[in-house]
């Protein structure tokens, strides 16, 4: 039995923690140490802290349509404590999923006491895994985006305090869920309809009617100041369409229905199809607790609840009583088990509403960017998993209560696909990550070696542009590294050593094929360069290619390295090299006007030094 019992414990531990450490190796392997794109807009922040002039209204500014006031102070303190290193942004999400998940788990263990110890771990199992699933890999990699994490943790947290614990008294259970509904609201403004899906748990608090409309008065009261507090100076980026909905319902109700359906499924049609089962699983158990609920009210109504629990042993002067026959064919089940609808499906539909009315509010936000903006926006399913989650509770409850061993099987069928579905997802966003990592670690190159690109057309405009790739607007990336360096928290060489005759070959720059004659172009022409690049020492392969013209020790473009070349893997007998071809394309404006040689180089940041790739390109450019 011993050896039963703990190869019981040993497989349950493996399932609880393989999402865990599956997603702790997706982020050693992909993430990157270097600020991207809105967090390039905190560092005047920074630089005003360290000159102690800073004012709350700078956390305190709209970002976009959110009051990001606590995710804002959250990096800051990280970014002063580890000299900015992002990827301690990227741990404190990691945090805030194992506690969700945590207390999640908590939850479901007070609702399912005394019940099916298997539906409850398969439960909480899916739940670690759409918690922990690669499919939100955007808001994984770039730890700006915490506040997805954060949001979806003050909800469960009032939850928890609300529904667990009972022990303490309402006045401070309501006290701890609002000062995590107030975090919520000040995080994201998806936070602010925390306090509107839990009006339901607010009233399910034991008390008087005089208490609970007392304290459902002061809810509402703490909601509408919050949005007093968040309307101050609301001026967001982009103005709000209000009456989208009306003018384009189906695009807006194809949008949710595919941000629904996005973590299991990144395909447009499959994903709304998804989406629409998940929406109607939801209404169903809804309704179907709901009805519970509404019957347990008409049985209080006519007194028929404890005469029905009573009445199968009731003896009189040692005669049996028996039951009315109108009584007899009551379900008497039903009855007894209408507490348990009431109590243990609040969190789960609380939690599940919230997700849909903020999967709603995205939508009608972001409808107008089309479908395929919610498949490639991979942060919107940290919301919408909310929802499996609670479809996942939802439906154990349901099985539970039938108890019967038909749906407990399909229970585990749908658990098997739901895994099923999950692997197959990671497998693709592991796939697709590969593919993309060349991009994400240019970034990091390209900060590194930022004074050495010139503020040509390419590299502030084009979107191959490194620099481009931090931040459309490059002004921003440039001064926040400045800042950086002003602060000390990184350094950026100036004296690096160009190699213009390596001992070992970095590869070519074979395309246009060079000729003694110089390339005649116009100038406002298009040129298309080309080659491979790789590391010959067999170490890290380059992610960028550096083009200069004539003597110039800056680079006016470049080119990532990540295209397919089998045929240099196979000559240099090395997988290593089978995506080590580049091209760029860039506009003649970007040279100066007469006789010039481009140039194509690879960074080696372990010697800090330029490595030039043999042949270059004579051009002769000529004034339109």
């Amino acid at each position: 039995m011993r050896k039963i019992f703990s190869r019981t414990r040993i497989l349950l531990l493996t399932l609880y923690i393989f999402p865990v450490l599956l997603l702790l190796w997706f982020l050693a392997n992909f993430s990157v140490n270097v600020p991207y794109w809105d967090q390039w807009r905190l560092t005047p922040i920074f630089e005003r802290i360290a000159e102690r002039n800073t004012t709350f209204f700078d956390f305190f500014t709209v970002h976009g349509h959110h009051r990001i006031l606590i995710p804002k102070l959250i990096i800051t303190a990280l970014a002063f404590a580890t000299k900015w290193n992002t990827q301690a942004e990227i741990t404190c999400s990691v945090i805030f999923v194992i506690i969700t998940f945590f207390t999640i788990c908590k939850i479901a263990e007070i609702q399912f006491q005394n019940q099916n110890k298997n539906i409850l771990h398969i439960a909480n199992i899916l739940s670690c895994l759409f918690l922990f699933s690669l499919v939100q890999h955007q808001n994984w990699l770039w730890g700006f985006t915490l506040f997805w994490f954060l949001t979806n943790l003050c909800l469960i947290m009032a939850v928890y305090f609300i529904h667990t614990l009972e022990k303490l008294s309402a006045k401070t259970r309501i006290f701890l869920a609002a000062i995590f509904c107030l975090i919520g609201s000040f995080t994201l403004i998806q936070g602010l309809l925390s306090w509107l899906v839990l009006i339901p748990s607010i009233l399910s608090i034991e008390g008087k009617a005089k208490q609970k409309i007392s304290r459902l008065s002061i809810w509402i009261l703490l909601f509408i100041v919050s949005c007093i507090i968040y309307a101050i100076n609301f001026n967001p980026i982009r103005e709000p369409k209000p009456f989208l909905f009306t003018e384009q319902p189906f695009l807006i109700i194809n949008y949710f229905l595919a941000v629904l359906g996005l973590p299991l499924v990144r395909l447009p049609i499959p994903a709304i199809l998804i989406g629409l089962i998940l929406l109607s699983g939801f209404l169903f158990f809804t309704y179907y607790f709901l009805k519970k609920i509404l019957l347990k009210q008409e049985s209080k109504e006519l007194g028929i609840k404890s005469f029905v629990a009573e009445a199968r042993n009731w003896e009189f002067r040692g005669k049996v009583i028996y039951l009315p026959k109108y009584l007899e064919t009551l379900d008497i089940p039903l009855l007894t088990n209408l507490d348990f609808s009431l109590k243990k499906t609040i969190p789960w539909l609380t939690i599940g509403t919230f997700s849909l009315i903020s999967a709603l509010s995205i939508s009608v936000g972001r409808a107008e960017y089309g479908i395929e903006n919610a498949m490639i926006s991979s942060r919107y399913t940290t919301t919408s998993i909310l929802l499996i989650i609670s479809l996942i509770y939802l439906l154990a409850l349901f099985v539970e209560e039938q108890q019967k061993q038909k749906y407990l099987s399909i229970y585990k069928i749908f658990a098997v696909v739901m895994t099923v579905m999950m692997m197959i997802n990671s497998a693709y966003v592991i796939r697709n990550m590969k593919l993309s990592l060349p991009y994400m670690e240019s970034r990091q190159e390209c900060l590194e070696i930022i004074n050495y690109l010139a503020d040509s057309e390419f590299i502030k405009t084009s979107p191959d542009s490194c620099l481009v790739l931090m931040n459309g607007k490059t002004w921003l990336v440039r001064q926040g590294a400045e800042i950086m360096e002003k602060l000390g928290w990184r350094e950026f060489p100036q004296n690096l050593e160009f190699i213009k005759q390596p001992k070992q070959n970095s590869g070519y720059l074979d395309n246009p094929q060079t000729t003694g004659k110089p390339l005649i172009i116009k100038g406002d022409a298009t040129l298309n360069l080309g080659g491979w690049a790789i590391r010959p020492d067999g170490k890290k392969q380059p992610n960028l290619v550096l083009l200069s013209s004539g003597e110039n020790e800056y680079f006016f473009a470049n080119a990532i390295v990540n295209l397919e070349s089998n045929d240099i893997a196979k000559v240099l007998k090395s997988k290593l090299y089978s995506r080590a071809r580049w091209k760029v394309k860039f506009s003649a404006k970007s040279l100066p006007v007469g006789e010039t040689v481009i140039k194509a180089w690879v960074y080696n940041s372990d010697k800090q030094e330029f490595v030039k790739l043999n042949n270059q390109v004579n051009i002769r450019l000529e004034d339109t």
